[in-house]
């Protein structure tokens, strides 16, 4: 059990010098605040699903140093955050090696392979229309030329800047024809720094970046309705599963 495998000293000879004696609110137990932490690295929820969690499951009240079931909350979740702030740096780090080596123990006895499944990870993606693709082409089209040292015929600067005010509150009524125009502008000037960095980049060069300006090209044509669309720039085989 990982109960028994916690090193507590550690944390009961490091902590309490940090606690004031005259202190008119007592302090929750040092086991019970370095458990509540524990759990939440082991786990990978968050303060307030920890203390939820806490009131459900009797081991975890078990592994945070209780021996009888407790229907209250055991803190306040903000307590993890002030009772972080308290061990500071070094005692955070403290609880993090203390989590990694009870895991390394626990996969080493159970297996001597550990396989990582990432079917549901987050990828950092977003709408394939949306205009964060658009500003992220041009802001990789302005570092190429900056990496081999050719300026730009007009950088667009000030225009981007009234472009992407003018694209605040696509969805207030108000504001939604404006939107629409300062988005088709943006893709005008988009479409141009491509076919400039294009001209410029010599032959050699530019077998380099073949793939990255194809995928360029691709987000610039796509629509909602096309069959492949390209989600992220730097991660383009990711692909959305549809609803319904």
């Amino acid at each position: 059990m990982l109960v028994n495998k916690v090193n507590r000293e550690k944390f009961e000879k490091s902590f309490p010098p940090l606690y004031c004696e005259n202190n008119s609110r007592p302090a929750k137990r040092i086991r019970l605040m370095v458990g509540l932490i524990l759990v939440r690295h082991l786990r990978n929820i968050s303060n307030e699903r920890v203390v939820e969690e806490w009131q459900e499951i009797a081991y975890y009240q078990y592994f945070c140093g209780f021996h009888e079931f407790s229907i209250n909350p055991p803190c306040n979740a903000t307590e993890l955050i002030h009772f972080r702030k308290l061990i500071g740096a070094e005692g955070t780090r403290l609880i993090l090696e203390e989590s990694i080596r009870i895991n390394h123990d626990h996969y080493q006895e159970s297996s001597g392979t550990v396989y990582i499944g990432s079917t549901v990870q987050e990828k950092n993606i977003t709408y394939p229309t949306d205009a964060k693709l658009i500003k992220k082409i041009i802001s990789k089209c302005k570092n190429i030329s900056e990496k081999h040292g050719f300026e730009e015929r007009q950088s667009y600067s000030r225009i981007l800047k009234k472009v992407y005010l003018e694209e605040r509150f696509w969805n207030n009524p108000r504001n939604h024809k404006k939107a629409l125009r300062a988005d088709r502008k943006l893709r005008t000037i988009t479409g141009r720094l491509v076919r400039e960095l294009e001209r410029h980049l010599k032959v050699s060069t530019i077998e380099a970046y073949d793939k990255l300006l194809v995928i360029f090209h691709h987000v610039l044509e796509q629509t909602r309705c096309s069959n492949y669309k390209i989600f992220s720039l730097h991660e383009p085989q990711v692909e959305c599963i549809g609803k319904g």
